[in-house]
């Protein structure tokens, strides 16, 4: 799994004045069906893939990069 985690300016006015986007932290990791939580389909959605918390520390032990 690939993840990339970044900050957007979309505040400052005018928009031609906004900081450019920034990658803060990137992480890519090996992770498996068994570090995924068990999402129940809601009535107006579709099931949704989410790392559990042993899943997501996993993830973050694979970084590639921190912006700190």
């Amino acid at each position: 799994m690939c993840v990339f985690v970044y900050r957007v300016d979309n505040e400052s006015e005018p928009a031609v004045d906004r900081a450019p986007m920034r990658f803060t932290e990137v992480y890519l990791g090996h992770v498996t069906v068994d570090d995924f939580r068990r999402n129940p389909r809601s009535e107006l959605g579709t099931q949704t893939a989410t790392l559990d918390r042993y899943g997501i520390a996993k993830l973050r032990q694979s970084w590639v990069y921190l912006d700190k």
